[in-house]
């Protein structure tokens, strides 16, 4: 639960930032350069890319995120001042603020989400492709709710709330990895062999980017007054009807990764182009195909980012860096070159014109992935449903040598197996019907016999043994 309510908070904390007009005006409230487009969104993404461009040099050699405590708190610490930055109640404080205070407020969201992005990867990876898909689409599909009922809410109070959510978040990750700990450190690791990039995700990734960066742009300028309310609501609705069908097809029906990406995620991208530049009523049509479309697309690929890692056995870190920044960067790039073309080109720029070039590049992508074989990896015909959930059995299968080595008793032994799964004491309790001070007896027993003090020294002696 505090994965999904905590992945769930971050998606929402990016969506309430940075759609529409809460918290800055569609033309920036301070900063007013006619080739920088939406100044607090575009300077967030560029911090955004930065830091997951550091990642991705460095990050094969890092030790996991998880395991260093300051990140998170710093990343939280950043993305709450940037959000208070931006927010109407800085007035109140300072007066009139400068540009500079969005400028501030852009580089310490950009940062610290980028950093919590990489944070929740880690416990995404440790679900493995199936959960990560379950829990995605899940905390996405509450993220869109909570989007639709802040529309209810007073602008002050939903500022003051977002403003929040980022010290919440860190709550619930830090909880998150408290009770994942085993699960964490198993799947998140360094590579003893450096693996190649998986060049085709990374393509599939830098081509949605770009084509939604250039949907986003071209919605920067045409949004007609009382048009934009509207559509954040369709998007928001459509985005919860891409989390049902991301596990409707992928979980439910067990369909493979190719048929997810060819036949579904890109039709539905080219219909989104093909309506746009019709009539309001079609535009609304065309935001849901897009987003719909993007949001499926998002989603899958994170469960190829995971995928990847578990197949390569490589850097964890520096494969989800590697990811995020392709599809980060090729977004802002899509963005900020359709954004300002059309400031450029002026009452020139033509609509049916833009779409013809991305349905093109639509159609000419899918035909060289396939003709190509872009996802020679492998990938294509993974099924994400046919991999279980091994967590229940994995302790047992892996760790039943360090269980013999304490020399623990069996009842000791099952509670070892479920100390390890993360369980809490009351949990324990009760899954094997015994009292919680029965359980705490058993665990100071196991903590005696490993010879440590605390549930992290056990995990850490325990992964030692496994090797």
């Amino acid at each position: 639960m505090s994965v999904l309510v905590g992945h769930g908070i971050h998606v929402a904390w990016g969506w309430l930032m940075f759609t529409g007009s809460l918290f800055a005006g569609p033309r920036g409230d301070l900063i007013h350069a006619p080739l920088l487009p939406d100044a607090l969104y575009t300077l967030s993404l560029g911090a955004n890319v930065v830091v997951l461009a550091a990642f991705a040099l460095w990050g094969r050699s890092l030790v996991p995120l998880f395991k260093r405590e300051g990140v998170a708190v710093a990343a939280a610490v950043l993305m709450a001042a940037g959000t208070f930055s931006a927010s109407r109640f800085v007035p109140l404080l300072l007066g009139s603020p400068t540009a500079l205070v969005e400028v501030l407020a852009g580089l310490m969201t950009g940062a610290g989400a980028g950093v919590f992005l990489l944070l929740w990867g880690e416990v995404l990876l440790s679900f493995g492709v199936r959960g990560c898909l379950l829990y995605f689409a899940a905390s996405s599909f509450l993220a869109a709710l909570a989007h639709i009922a802040a529309g209810l809410v007073p602008v002050e109070a939903v500022q003051a709330l977002v403003s929040l959510a980022p010290v919440v978040e860190l709550a619930l990750y830090r909880t998150a990895v408290g009770r994942r700990g085993l699960a964490l450190a198993r799947s998140n690791r360094t590579a003893e062999v450096p693996a190649p990039l998986p060049r085709n995700v990374v393509a599939l990734g830098v081509f949605f980017g770009i084509s939604f960066g250039a949907m986003r742009g071209f919605f920067f300028h045409v949004d007609e007054a009382g048009l934009a309310d509207a559509r954040h609501v369709v998007s928001m609705l459509f985005v919860m009807a891409a989390c049902v069908l991301v596990y409707v097809v992928s979980v439910r029906r067990g369909t493979d990764f190719g048929r997810l990406t060819y036949q579904i995620a890109l039709p539905l991208v080219a219909l989104g182009f093909l309506l746009l530049p019709l009539s309001q009523g079609w535009s609304l049509a065309a935001t849901a195909a897009y987003r719909i479309g993007f949001q499926y697309m998002y989603v899958i690929l994170w469960g190829l980012w995971v995928y990847c890692a578990r197949r390569d056995g490589t850097a964890s870190l520096w494969l989800i860096a590697c990811g995020l920044l392709s599809l980060q960067l090729s977004k802002l790039v899509g963005f900020v070159a359709s954004a300002d073309a059309i400031t450029v080109l002026g009452a020139a720029f033509d609509p049916s014109v833009f779409t013809s070039v991305f349905l093109f590049a639509t159609v000419v992508f899918a035909l060289f992935a396939k003709e190509n074989h872009i996802a020679e990896g492998g990938w294509e015909g993974v099924r994400p449903a046919a991999e279980a959930s091994d967590e229940a059995s994995f302790a047992e299968q892996r760790y039943e040598g360090a269980a013999a080595a304490f020399s623990l008793s069996p009842r000791e032994t099952e509670v070892f197996y479920l100390l390890l799964r993360g369980r809490s004491r009351a949990h324990i309790a009760k899954e094997l019907v015994v009292t919680e001070e029965t359980v705490k007896s058993h665990i100071k027993a196991i903590y005696q016999k490993a010879g440590v003090h605390t549930k992290q020294d056990l995990i850490d002696r325990v992964e030692a043994l496994a090797g």
